[in-house]
């Protein structure tokens, strides 16, 4: 199934993104903390591939419930700034940081601000954009990166998110059984991503592709993938890293 041509993208203003309904922030991390397994998945994922020591500061854009933030936290010893556009995902990290895992107060904040324009701390190491990017216009997203990397041009960025070339991914947006999330305004194919960053002066390091953390989706998928052309329909998830070369 070939992918559906863009449409052109819509102009967001800022307001616009920040009213639109992004994620379930209390039901997000009410899904980490019953070891969900697509959060799980996810989150021992990023872990491994990110592998922050004590001695990292990472920046979460995006950082919505706070779970990724908190995880990385809990288990590598390093701080963690997450920072978000809408005041209830600011107001829910917050409240489960302090309610589940009081003792990382110390280690894990969370901000309200806009990245495009926002200071930055220069100890930051680590950038992780974790589903984050697919909720982004690309005008901002350009904004974004470019403040980043002028900022921060020692720090390595990490990009997760869905890949626009997968069958699930056309089906959700040709509307057909399965549902495009709301906030899903941006959703690139994994050549589409890396050709951006490196427009925006970002240099790629690394790219790999994920299966799907269903068990049989995954094995079939993980067969499926290295077929010729059609093998991209079967990679689920882009996982990047890269560094600014501006």
């Amino acid at each position: 199934m070939r992918t559906k041509p863009r449409k052109k993208q819509k102009n967001y203003t800022y307001q616009e993104l920040q009213a639109m309904k992004h994620n379930e922030h209390r039901a997000a991390f009410q899904s980490y903390l019953q070891a969900k397994n697509h959060v799980i998945d996810k989150a021992i994922f990023i872990r491994k591939w990110m592998a922050p020591t004590d001695r990292d500061t990472v920046m979460e854009c995006g950082s919505s419930s706070g779970k990724t933030a908190v995880d990385l936290a809990h288990h590598s010893g390093c701080r963690v700034i997450g920072v978000d556009f809408q005041d209830e995902a600011i107001a829910v990290s917050r409240a489960m940081r302090d309610k589940y895992f009081p003792n990382l107060k110390s280690r894990v904040e969370f901000v309200k601000g806009d990245l495009r324009s926002m200071r930055f701390g220069r100890q930051i190491s680590k950038v992780i954009m974790p589903d984050f990017t697919e909720h982004v216009p690309d005008d901002m997203l350009g904004e974004i990166l470019q403040n980043i990397g002028k900022q921060l041009p020692d720090a390595t960025l990490y990009v997760y998110t869905p890949d626009r070339s997968h069958i699930f991914e056309i089906l959700k947006h040709r509307g057909i059984l399965l549902k495009n999330p709301p906030g899903h305004i941006n959703v690139k194919s994994a050549h589409e991503l890396q050709e951006f960053l490196k427009r925006q002066n970002w240099e790629i390091q690394r790219y790999q592709w994920r299966p799907s953390h269903i068990p049989i989706v995954r094995i079939l998928e993980s067969i499926l993938a290295h077929l010729p052309i059609a093998g991209k329909a079967f990679r689920r998830r882009i996982a990047i890293v890269a560094k600014f070369r501006g």
